[in-house]
Parts: C-alpha cells; sequence; structure tokens
C-alpha cells in the first residue's frame, strides 16, 4: 500500500510546472516519488495533445490527462483519446467571423491530437517554436471539414483580446464559450483567446477523469496558477497556488508554493506528504 494510493495530482503546465520551457529537477524528483507511492500525475492544461513535449520529454510516465482547457482527456501511454468535448459544426463560422474582424490575430483550430493554422501571424510561428509542434496552414473550408476540440486565438495585446471578445459577444448565437488564458513565452505575456464546447473546462473534465480512474473521495489535489484554473482549484479536495499568481487566485487555495521557476509542484507535494 502507498501513501497516495487511488489519489490523483492535477497540475497546471504554463506558470506551475514549466516556467520558459524549464521544469525544475526537483519537480521531477518528487512528481516521480508521488507515483511510487500509488498517485496519478495528470496535467491539467490549456495546451493542447500535441503541445505538452516538455513534459513527456522529463517525466518517465503519466496519467490520462486533462488537455485544451478539458476539451479532451488523452492517455500518452495508450495513444488514444479517452474522452472529448467537440464544437458544433454549425459554430465554425466564428472561425471565419475572427478572420474578418478587422484585428490582427493568429488562429488554430485543434483536432484530437492534431492542430490546423487557419491564419497564420508571427505570434502563431512563435508558439508553435515555443510549444515545440507542427500545425499545418489549412484553408478554412477545408479545416470546417473535420471535427473541432477547441479554437485558439493568439493577439498581439489585451486591449486587442478584449475588442475580440467584444466584437464575437455581438449577435452571438453560437452554443460556444469564450475563455481568455495567456502564457509567458520567451520572457513575454502572450494574450490568448479561445472557443471551447459550453460548460467545458479543466474542471468539468477532471469529474470526468476521476471516475474513469476511480480516485477515492478527498483524493483529488491541484495545482493551477491562473484564472482558467479556478474551477479545478474549487473542485479539488486539497489545492495549491504558486506565491506570484494573482490575488485572486491565491484566495481559493489550501496552500501556497514557491514560484514556478523554484520548484512550486515539488512544494505542493511536499505539503501533501507532510499533510494527508
Amino acid at each position: 500500500m502507498g501513501k497516495f494510493d487511488n489519489c490523483l495530482l492535477a497540475c497546471d503546465i504554463d506558470g506551475t510546472l514549466v516556467a520558459n520551457d524549464y521544469i525544475n529537477p526537483k519537480n521531477v524528483e518528487k512528481i516521480e516519488y508521488f507515483m511510487s507511492e500509488g498517485g496519478k500525475f495528470s496535467v491539467s492544461t490549456g495546451r493542447s495533445v500535441c503541445a505538452i513535449s516538455v513534459v513527456l520529454n522529463n517525466l518517465k510516465r503519466i496519467s490520462p490527462s486533462v488537455l485544451a482547457n478539458g476539451c479532451i482527456i488523452y492517455d500518452y501511454n495508450k495513444e488514444q483519446i479517452v474522452y472529448d468535448n467537440v464544437i458544433p459544426f454549425d459554430d465554425h463560422y466564428l472561425v471565419e467571423k475572427i478572420i474578418n474582424s478587422g484585428i490582427n490575430v493568429g488562429v488554430e483550430v485543434h483536432s484530437g491530437a492534431q492542430a490546423y493554422t487557419v491564419n497564420r501571424t508571427e505570434l502563431v510561428t512563435e508558439h508553435h517554436i515555443y510549444e515545440k509542434y507542427n500545425s499545418p496552414d489549412t484553408l478554412f473550408k477545408d479545416a470546417t471539414k473535420i471535427k473541432w476540440n477547441k479554437v485558439i486565438c493568439m493577439l498581439d495585446s489585451a486591449e486587442d483580446r478584449t475588442k475580440l471578445r467584444e466584437y464575437m459577444l455581438k449577435d452571438n448565437n453560437s452554443t460556444c464559450d469564450f475563455v481568455d488564458t495567456c502564457a509567458i513565452i520567451n520572457g513575454q505575456l502572450r494574450n490568448y483567446f479561445e472557443i471551447v464546447p459550453k460548460g467545458v473546462s479543466k474542471a468539468s473534465s477532471l469529474k470526468k477523469l476521476c471516475e474513469i480512474m476511480n480516485i477515492k473521495d478527498g483524493g483529488l489535489f491541484a495545482i493551477g496558477d491562473y484564472y482558467n484554473d479556478i474551477e479545478m482549484l474549487q473542485l479539488a479536495d486539497i489545492s495549491a497556488v504558486p506565491c506570484d499568481s494573482p490575488e485572486e487566485i491565491k484566495a481559493l487555495a489550501q496552500y501556497i508554493t514557491t514560484t514556478c521557476e523554484n520548484g512550486a509542484v515539488a512544494d505542493f507535494i511536499d505539503y501533501l506528504i507532510k499533510n494527508t
């Protein structure tokens, strides 16, 4: 019997586990210990299936994970989708509306383990280089023939993101949700606007993952640093937030860790070892 049998640690990537493409070795050591004691370690991230090589290259194994802000649960060991949510085909018109908005915006659609660029900008190319995946240029009319799990829009500034949100909410008849996210890439804050199926979040898919993996009551732990982690942190039995996160996010956590760069995840696991 291990200390963390039938427990799950759900971990955000950017700003929590990874900082500027770097994972502190202390995180790797403690995650491996957590799993050796029977725990399940899953990432719970806005990144898509094809974009977490930095994690896979550092950890020997991870459990089925929540990707694309909850749109997909993916098993990397079996290389297959366990569960996913899909944007209705009737809502594909939203991407054409974005392209014609007059705002400089890069647009990708994500379908399972593949991404497709339907409007390329420099930010899109930079994003691909940072997250180490390919997203071939694809005409909108061709992309709309396949299922979409998520759409990600990359913008030059928070102001442009606000403009795009306001533009998209006008005469909006879709059944989708709009999500504002961000990431630090090459030391700079990048602003994203995402389209996801209605009601989908990291938390909604974590509930499903706990059912699939038979996680015991009281055994869900979560750590994240940003607004798209709020519902996940509220769902968890024990939650943690890095100390340099927004104050509103820190207020949700039972434990405040050190910074991402200094090993926030390792710090949280040490806390779990002592307090569970």
